[in-house]
């Protein structure tokens, strides 16, 4: 229970973290503001994935490195709009209702690296130190308008948390809908 929390908590550093970049766009204030496609974004490159629960998106048996610890199984956490899956060391959130200077900044900002589309949905990855944790973020641009954050953070080998949790989104990209 303890892990979940402590996931849940980096996540939520991890979106503080992202809220506080520069905007760039000019807005004094960035945030939701419904269906609009994004400025920049890649355009609608799926079909939206409202209303799904992100456990069911990826489960520890799906990527050998997370934990499979039964204590500690995944649980949908619904923190608003926003469903989050968190389990022991990984957690699943998806961003259902993204403005364009919000997307702009999780796919432009300063401190995400881009990735390789992922089964068509253009990617990007970020890299936290949370108290000593590392915590490896890759965003997924579902539609312009939806984004699922995969967040892994791996305690035995912190080197490879990033290549878990490429790993993870890769199967959490297989399970979007077509």
């Amino acid at each position: 229970m303890r892990r979940a929390v402590l996931t849940a908590a980096i996540v939520a550093c991890v979106l503080g973290l992202a809220a506080c970049n520069d905007d760039t766009t000019g807005s004094s204030s960035p945030g939701k503001t419904g269906n609009a496609p994004a400025a920049g974004g890649s355009g609608d490159t799926g079909k939206p994935i409202t209303g799904v629960d992100p456990c069911t998106l990826l489960k520890p048996a799906d990527v050998p490195e997370l934990s499979k610890d039964d204590y500690m199984k995944p649980t949908t956490l619904n923190t608003g709009d926003d469903p989050t899956c968190a389990g022991y060391d990984f957690s699943v959130k998806i961003d259902s209702d993204v403005s364009p200077d919000v997307h702009d900044m999780e796919f432009t900002g300063s401190e995400v690296k881009p990735l390789p589309d992922m089964g068509g949905h253009k990617a990007v990855m970020s890299e936290h130190d949370l108290g000593g944790l590392k915590s490896c973020v890759v965003t997924i641009e579902v539609v312009a308008s939806q984004l699922v954050e995969v967040t892994v953070t791996h305690r035995e080998d912190p080197p490879k948390t990033c290549d878990i949790a490429q790993k993870a989104a890769t199967v959490v990209v297989g399970r979007l809908p077509q």
